[in-house]
């Protein structure tokens, strides 16, 4: 049977692909994941990671087979037969963490991403120097890692509280002494939402919270959601059908998506607002373990380092006082490509958002993306030094 071939890209097609994304059946999200996953076959998970942080929230809505569940993995020990082994589903809810020990540490991805996310290019080249920061911390530390895998699309809010309650499951089948957590940018948010709404609920597990690394976290939002929702609600304002189509083809982006403008983690943040509107919103306060240490690890594209107040001791880096070149200055404003320092350590200038971290400790990494803080060797020197 001939491979069907794809129809023209026309006004009509758009339009009828946006009222599928929009409205209905999700006709258009099949025919799309189907492309996603012929185009990289040996890379499902991937591939219907990038797709659920697009639209996820419409595949869950629509009782879509596409939407990723949230679940929890193990990474079993290497062995010579399989010196790198993939993240093993536990099962939904857990009732044994085989070969566990007492203490645990949950890696928590970000947009777009999977278990997987962690090991993204490791050994692909040779003389890459990236590393599987999970297998190397279990591997140094003798620690248990847990690896969650979930629908980026969703509110981060509805992300948390299931989190929550997922944790606490796995505290029932295996009670971890201690739990530590690792966390990349989306994944910091959740990670917060997560741990307020425990404590709300009166949850066992965060008491049982040593520390929390963010790596790369929008706490203070993400210019680049910033700017499509400026640039999405000023072309659907505009009276010409091409820029409305293009402004509403924007406005599909998942509700995840939406939540990094301003770095929401509560129900409350996003439920009563037009998110599709530009507004100067302030995230609520979220509940934080009173014992757990609170650290942020963030890059930057250059060397920056602007100023003394933002290079604490043991940052990688040039001094403050040393001459700034423009590429320096650059670097600082748009920080590791999608979050800024200031967001990062959760700084605002606004006077009605109090400062939402404080941190134990704070690392700059210079010449380093956002996704490269997954991977970086640098990085789990970091974690290591911090890690108890």
């Amino acid at each position: 049977m001939a491979e069907p071939t794809d129809p023209p890209v026309t006004l009509a097609t758009l339009e009828g692909t946006g009222g599928a994304m929009g409205k209905s059946s999700g006709e258009g999200l099949a025919a799309l994941a189907q492309r996603l996953l012929r185009a990289y076959p040996g890379r499902r998970d991937e591939a219907l990671g990038a797709l659920n942080g697009a639209v996820g929230d419409r595949l869950a809505t629509h009782g879509s087979r596409l939407a990723v569940p949230m679940r929890l993995y193990e990474l079993p020990e290497p062995t010579r037969d399989d010196p790198s082994p993939l993240p093993r589903l536990l099962e939904s809810p857990p009732v044994a963490v085989p070969g566990a020990g007492p203490a645990a540490c949950l890696f928590v991805h970000g947009l777009m991403g999977s278990q997987l996310a962690w090991r993204f290019g490791v050994g692909r080249d040779r003389g890459d120097e990236r590393v599987d920061i999970p297998a190397s911390m279990a591997r140094d530390h003798g620690l248990t890692p847990i690896l969650v895998g979930y629908n980026t699309g969703r509110h981060i809010s509805e992300n948390g509280r299931e989190l929550a309650h997922l944790l606490e499951h796995l505290f029932a089948a295996y009670p971890f002494e201690s739990l530590s957590i690792v966390a990349h940018s989306m994944g910091g948010l959740v990670t917060r939402s997560a741990c307020h709404y425990a404590l709300e609920a009166g949850l066992t597990w965060p008491r049982r919270v040593s520390q929390v690394f963010l790596l790369g976290v929008p706490s203070r939002g993400a210019d680049l959601e910033r700017l499509a929702n400026i640039t999405a609600f000023t072309l659907r304002a505009l009276w010409n059908p091409w820029t409305m189509l293009i402004g509403a083809a924007i406005s599909l982006r998942s509700a995840g998506i939406k939540d990094l403008r301003h770095g929401f983690v509560l129900d409350e943040d996003w439920r009563h607002l037009d998110l599709d509107r530009p507004a100067a919103s302030v995230p609520s306060p979220a509940r934080f373990p009173e014992q757990a240490e609170c650290y942020v690890l963030y890059g930057t594209l250059s060397d920056a380092q602007p100023t003394a107040e933002e290079a604490p001791e043991g940052e990688r880096g040039r001094r403050a006082d040393e001459p700034t070149r423009l590429a320096d200055t650059l670097g600082a404003a748009f920080g590791d490509g999608l979050v800024r320092p200031a967001s990062a350590k959760g700084q605002s200038l606004d006077p009605r958002a109090r400062q939402r971290i404080d941190p134990t400790g704070v690392a700059h990494f210079p010449r380093t993306g956002h996704l490269a803080l997954m991977t970086d060797p640098g990085v789990l020197r970091q974690l290591s030094s911090w890690w108890r």
